[in-house]
This record gives C-alpha cells, sequence and structure tokens, in this order.
C-alpha cells in the first residue's frame, strides 16, 4: 500500500458544501425515504463503477430526488466508495434538512436535489481552499502555473475527452508542480471546458500569491500544488480490438504452453517406459542369479530431472504499477 492509498483509507477530509445559500425546510416523508434510497444507491454503486454514476427516484414528481457523485479521476473503488459513503453519512450534520445539496470531500463530490441538474453546467456558487501557507516568491510563477493549467484543461477537454487530466510540470532545473482539473462527468467536453476557464480566472483574485490553491464549483474544480497529491495512472492508448494484437499474442502464447506440456509428458513417458524395461530385465536377472543387483534399486538420475522438470514448470503473469506521493 502506498503513502497515497494510506491517506484515501485513513480519512475523505470535508472541504465544503453550498448548504450556506439555501435554508432549512420541512421535508415530507416521502422525500425523505426517496433520498435515503438514492444515497444508498449510490454509495453502493461506488465500489463497482468507474468513479461516477447518477441515479434519481420518483422522477417528474414533488417528491422527486436526483442524485450524483464523481470521483476524482484518479479514485475508483473501494476508495470512491469510502469518500461517498462518508459525504452521505454526514450530510445530516453539515446540511439538515435541505431538499439541494453539494458537499465537497477531497476525492470525491456528491450532489442530490429536488430539480434534475443532471447535464446542466453550474459555476456557482464556487470556493476556494489554500493548502498551506507557502508563497510564491517569483512573479512569473503565477504565469506558468496558468500555461500548465491550460494544457491540462486542454488534455482533458480536447485532447482525450475524458473531462479530467493530471500531471507534473517543470518549473525550474530542481523545482516540481503539480496540476489536476476535472468535471463532473455528465457534462460534456463544451460545458467541461466552460466551467475549468472559469475556474481559472478566479485564480488570481483568490490564490495568485500562493503555490497551493484549489478552486471548485458543483461542476467542476481545479487545483495546483507543489507536491504530488494524485495517484499515477497506468493505462494503454487505446484498447486493441479483439482478433487484434492482443489475441494473436494470447492465442500464441497458449499454443506453445500446449506444445511444451506435450513434449514435457512424452518425455516422461519414454523414461517410465525405460525405467519399467530396465527393472523388469534386471528383476528377470536376479531371479536367474540369485539376487538384485544394487543399481536396479536406485531411483534413475533421468527420472529426477524429469520430475523436477515437471515440478518447476509454471506460468507467472504479474501487473502492478502505481506510486505516489502524498
Amino acid at each position: 500500500m502506498t503513502l497515497f492509498t494510506k491517506s484515501i483509507a485513513q480519512s475523505a477530509n470535508y472541504v465544503g458544501d453550498d448548504c450556506k445559500n439555501s435554508t432549512e425546510q420541512s421535508l415530507t416523508a416521502t422525500y425523505k425515504s426517496n433520498l435515503n434510497k438514492v444515497l444508498s444507491l449510490l454509495s453502493s454503486d461506488a465500489i463497482v463503477s468507474k468513479g461516477y454514476n447518477h441515479t434519481s427516484i420518483g422522477d417528474n414528481t414533488v417528491d422527486a430526488v436526483y442524485g450524483l457523485y464523481d470521483c476524482r479521476g484518479d479514485v475508483t473503488g473501494s476508495f470512491c466508495q469510502f469518500c461517498v459513503s462518508t459525504a452521505a453519512s454526514d450530510i445530516p450534520q453539515h446540511c439538515p434538512n435541505r431538499a439541494s445539496v453539494t458537499i465537497w470531500y477531497n476525492f470525491c463530490i456528491l450532489r442530490y436535489s429536488n430539480h434534475n441538474f443532471f447535464g446542466k453546467l453550474t459555476t456557482d456558487p464556487s470556493w476556494y481552499n489554500i493548502s498551506g501557507s507557502k508563497n510564491i516568491n517569483n512573479p512569473q510563477e503565477l504565469e506558468k502555473a496558468e500555461d500548465n493549467m491550460q494544457s491540462l484543461i486542454k488534455e482533458a477537454t480536447l485532447d482525450t475527452k475524458n473531462l479530467y487530466a493530471m500531471g507534473e510540470f517543470n518549473l525550474s532545473t530542481n523545482k516540481k508542480r503539480y496540476g489536476m482539473v476535472q468535471c463532473s462527468r455528465d457534462l460534456n467536453d463544451k460545458q467541461c471546458n466552460q466551467c475549468l476557464e472559469a475556474m481559472l480566472d478566479k485564480v488570481p483574485k483568490c490564490c495568485g500569491t500562493k503555490i497551493g490553491w484549489q478552486v471548485l464549483a458543483p461542476s467542476c474544480l481545479i487545483k495546483y500544488d507543489d507536491f504530488m497529491f494524485y495517484q499515477l495512472i497506468y493505462q494503454t492508448s487505446t484498447p486493441l480490438p479483439a482478433g487484434q494484437g492482443g489475441s494473436k499474442k494470447s492465442n500464441t502464447l497458449i499454443i506453445t504452453i500446449v506444445i511444451v506440456l506435450v513434449v514435457a509428458v512424452a518425455l516422461m513417458s519414454c523414461c517410465i517406459y525405460f525405467i519399467w524395461r530396465r527393472n523388469h530385465s534386471n528383476k528377470a536377472q536376479a531371479s536367474s542369479h540369485g539376487k538384485i543387483p544394487w543399481l536396479s534399486r536406485m531411483q534413475p538420475i533421468a527420472d529426477k530431472e524429469t520430475q523436477a522438470e515437471a515440478r518447476n514448470y509454471t506460468i507467472n503473469n504479474e501487473w502492478n504499477g502505481e506510486e505516489a506521493k502524498s
């Protein structure tokens, strides 16, 4: 387990919510029931999804609940579920009796509302968060930070259209900076670009003198710091279609294994037959001379080697690759 995965397993840190912009209200029993079902469905789904999903109960009724979660692009599986479940359980504490809530944690965002917001761009309200107390000493760093974040926005919305991107940048020969951009994955690439650009425009006013910062809205976030706060993601560019590259290699490997096993079995069969013939011959000679020669009581060396080869013939495929600094 890396430092990154340890930090996820130990805590899902609360970042903020939008409940200050709304007031408590009396919620019907049906709405509360629908809300609990939606939060439970989202929490359960987070462990098996790719880090994002949305659902609704009671569509087009006065008690309808629409819910969505979106984990950071480098967080999936049990880590994503841990963050979503924590957010769902903390909502009554941070935002009691609200018909609409957006709540952020360091690795995920959870939203629900009595209005259908799926696919709708929301940049207001927005928040910022300063990481540490380090200040920028070189005024040019802010310009470089903007350029670096612009390159990530382009990657997220144009190059890959994954709606998230992360990367490191060489600030100087011995200094690096790290950035991340992400949009809620119910948006399209144009909406995502608009949201990220809006957050980037806020940086000079809120965070321009700081090395580490994060600016976020219900539909997107941008984050920048001097340490690797994300997990490296190892993935191939585009999966090969069936019947091409990957399957050809698999078929070749299977054929090779089968041939080797057949040859090994044939060799062992020959050795066993040879030993049986020799022992049979020796026993015949022993019966005629009154004793069994000592050589026939020793296991042939060739037989031991063949057995060792059979025991040691294994196929081991192993894949591993993630490391990050948290």
